[in-house]
């Protein structure tokens, strides 16, 4: 696939370069998984480019005040669905 498209806070790494595969729907099953533990998602911005900037620059982090009552088991599976290399990415 070569076309960009979905929702910014969603879009996997891959999206915006313009080549990717199934990979990327885990990683937008891991910005739901994240934003369900939390309440927000782990790339913001005020527009459509600053999130996709942060989806391509900014480490994964879990603000202790937010993620203090999550497991860790459940902080790895995210961090996994959202590795930014899709060949290392979690696929089941």
């Amino acid at each position: 696939m070569k076309t960009i498209v979905g929702t910014p806070y969603y879009v996997a790494p891959e999206v915006l370069k313009g080549d990717y595969d199934k990979s990327c729907d885990i990683w937008s099953l891991g910005i739901i998984l994240y934003i369900i533990l939390c309440g927000y998602p782990p790339y913001e911005g005020e527009t459509d480019k600053e999130i996709f900037q942060q989806i391509r620059r900014k480490p994964l982090v879990f603000p202790e005040e937010d993620w203090s009552k999550v497991s860790n088991s459940a902080k790895d599976l995210i961090y996994r669905m959202l590795d930014k290399n899709p060949a290392t990415r979690i696929t089941a």
